[in-house]
Parts: C-alpha cells; structure tokens; sequence
C-alpha cells in the first residue's frame, strides 16, 4: 500500500493524492487513447484496465467527446467546414491504422 510520509496532516495527504489521483487518470487516458490509435479494440483496453468492454468504452468516449468538445469551443479560428473535414480525415487516418 502506497503511504505518504510528509509530517504534514491527513487532509494535506489527502489533497496531494488528489493531485497524484489527477495525473494518473490523465496518464491513463493518453495510454488508452495511443492504445486505441494503434488498433486495440476496445475489449483489449478493457482486459488491460481490468473492466468490462462496455465499462470502458462508455468512460473513455465519453472522456474523449468532453476533450474534443473543449478543443472545439477554444479554436475558434476553424470554420464549421474545416472542422469537419479535419474531423473526416483524423477517423480516415485511425481507420487505416487499424487495418494495417
């Protein structure tokens, strides 16, 4: 079991595990996500992380479309049709590696 010993107090070590919770779950996110670019299916992910197909698709796409999203609202120099057309061609690049 992971401890902390910092001479400080609990809700102290609380808040720093917070912030270790916070990278960790970011960590994983980029891993899943590289895992997924590089063709795993989503029941491979889930074997890794040790949940269920289901589990993980709905936790991580649902991650992915509130990353995205925000991208989204903060560029707004990409007219509606340069976005989709960037759109269109990512899922064409993910897709032909997966096939490969």
């Amino acid at each position: 079991m992971l401890q902390f010993i910092s001479g400080k107090s609990p809700l102290d070590d609380l808040r720093e595990l917070r912030k270790v919770e916070a990278e960790i779950d970011q960590v994983r996110c980029d891993l899943v996500r590289d895992a997924r670019n590089q063709g795993a299916t989503w029941e491979q992910v889930a074997q890794a992380l040790g949940m269920t197909k289901q589990s993980a698709w709905e936790f991580f796409t649902d991650r992915f479309r509130i990353e995205l999203s925000h991208r989204v609202e903060t560029n707004t120099d990409l007219s509606e049709d340069a976005a989709m057309q960037l759109a269109v061609e990512e899922t064409r690049v993910v897709r032909r590696r997966r096939t490969k």
